[in-house]
């Protein structure tokens, strides 16, 4: 019984409050809430009027949502339905209570940070606004500055162009001037030199006569008359000439013809092995032995004899190459002399290497340069006797084909324009045309006439501001004429020999 009780004891002993009296508990408060809902209730009921007059303030207390629907409630809607809907609209406003006093720390930092965003950004723009006054200001001081400048700048700039264009004038005067006591003395050089053989033909006809006379003896008295006359005129007409020939560099012509030139149908032989007629071949056309040619000439026939000699039709005073010497064609023993050539005109080259082989016979080219001291300075280039290639480089010039030259009858054509027998401006007769290789010679220039004229080409010793060509032009052009001279823009150049002949005189 003891073992009973102790058990029992025991086992109670191990229970908690709520294990002994859980359901006690539960049922109290069951039992309370029940009582109070019933409490609530008919309170309520018994205040229900003064409730429903009052219903905006009292239907979110919390001993009226429970029963709202039984309080009041709309037709239409169940009670059950109200009530919730009175939950729905009371939960709906704590809430929005609530939350806005719960976002009140968050909205005051927001609207603090808003603040202090707002007075950043007053700032910078009151930064922006003093850059933009300091902007202003400088731009305000620049143009002031480069107004001043400018006031000054223009006057002085206009100063310059005055006098540049005054130095122009100048420049372009006195070359004109330089290149017209140029053309001048080449004039008063001609007439020189056509007294001279003028003188000379006297003497020689003077000379002939004493030497009839002579021979008869009753003009015996005759003779010594005119033999005294002859030494006395001739002594200082030798000195005249003498003095003409080493000081005035004047050379009489006595009517040796000077031009030397083909037929148009003479065949040469190329460096392929093929032919080609000389009026085919053309500047830069390789010959033979790797001859390239230079330039090719066209001139009149007026005032050449022709030959042939081996086949070849040829100018009398052609040079060729005779057992090791150099003659005239017409001193050739086998030269025949042409009696009834009618051919208008006639064609020569100009080669690398100063000769045209035809047919085993070896020709000058038209510079007729043999036998002659070749060391010279060209251009600072000293070219010895033995290597004769490359001497074109220096030794021909010519004009671009847009170069303009004026005709007697007004007219203006380009250089590759002109024809033989033209008249130009200053009455000089075209005898012959030079159409030569412009990428074989030294190097091209534009040069600066002045008055804003320019012509292009190689010109040696052309006194004028230049500039190189850096892109050559392929062809370039050159004139003979019968005053060896003509006029370009105002200024009298050498034609294509007077150059030449100009050129080798100034390095002998």
């Amino acid at each position: 019984m003891d073992n009973e009780l102790n058990n029992i004891k025991q086992m109670y002993e191990k229970m908690t409050y709520f294990d002994q009296y859980g359901g006690s508990v539960i049922l109290f408060i069951i039992i309370t809430i029940i009582v109070l809902i019933l409490v609530s209730y008919f309170h309520t009921m018994i205040n229900v009027q003064p409730i429903i007059d009052d219903w905006p303030n009292q239907r979110c207390k919390p001993n009226i949502i429970p029963i709202a629907g039984l309080i009041t409630h709309p037709e239409g809607i169940s009670a059950s339905d109200y009530t919730y809907q009175n939950f729905n609209y009371c939960l709906q406003n704590i809430l929005s209570s609530i939350t806005g006093d719960a976002l009140k720390p968050l909205t005051f930092i927001t609207n603090f940070l808003n603040s202090i965003t707002n007075i950043i950004k007053e700032a910078i723009q009151a930064i922006r606004a003093l850059f933009d006054k300091i902007r202003n200001s400088m731009q305000s001081v620049s143009e002031e500055l480069m107004g001043r400048l400018m006031n000054i700048m223009i006057p002085l700039q206009q100063i310059i162009i005055s006098v540049r264009d005054l130095i122009g004038k100048i420049q372009g005067t006195m070359t004109a001037g330089l290149f017209t006591l140029l053309g001048s003395y080449y004039t008063l050089q001609s007439l020189m030199g056509a007294i001279a053989e003028f003188i000379i033909i006297i003497l020689i006809t003077l000379s002939v006569m004493i030497a009839i006379f002579w021979l008869v003896p009753f003009t015996w008295g005759a003779a010594i008359a005119n033999t005294s006359i002859f030494v006395a005129i001739s002594i200082p007409m030798i000195i005249i000439l003498a003095f003409m020939s080493d000081v005035l560099k004047i050379n009489p012509n006595l009517g040796i013809p000077t031009i030397k030139c083909f037929d148009k149908n003479t065949l040469i032989y190329m460096n392929d092995g093929t032919q080609k007629k000389i009026i085919y071949i053309e500047p830069g056309d390789i010959l033979s032995n790797n001859n390239i040619v230079t330039a090719k000439i066209k001139v009149t026939r007026e005032g050449s004899t022709m030959y042939i000699l081996n086949n070849i039709i040829v100018s009398d005073s052609h040079i060729i190459n005779y057992k090791n010497k150099w003659i005239p064609v017409s001193q050739h023993p086998s030269a025949i002399k042409y009696k009834s050539y009618d051919e208008e005109y006639l064609y020569c080259l100009n080669t690398v290497e100063k000769i045209i082989k035809i047919n085993d016979i070896i020709f000058t080219d038209w510079d007729e340069i043999y036998d002659i001291s070749l060391n010279k300075v060209l251009n600072n280039k000293i070219i010895p006797l033995a290597n004769m290639s490359n001497i074109h480089k220096y030794l021909d010039c010519g004009f671009s084909n847009n170069t303009q030259i004026n005709l007697n009858n007004g007219l203006s054509l380009n250089i590759d324009k002109i024809r033989i027998n033209d008249i130009l401006e200053n009455g000089e007769k075209v005898y012959g045309i030079v159409e030569i290789d412009g990428s074989t010679v030294l190097e091209q220039f534009k040069y600066n006439l002045g008055e804003n004229n320019f012509i292009e080409g190689y010109i040696p010793n052309l006194i004028f501001k230049k500039e190189k060509l850096q892109n050559k032009n392929k062809r370039l052009y050159h004139l003979l004429t019968d005053k060896k001279t003509f006029k370009i823009k105002n200024i009298i150049l050498s034609d294509y020999n007077n150059a030449i002949d100009c050129f080798l005189k100034t390095n002998e």
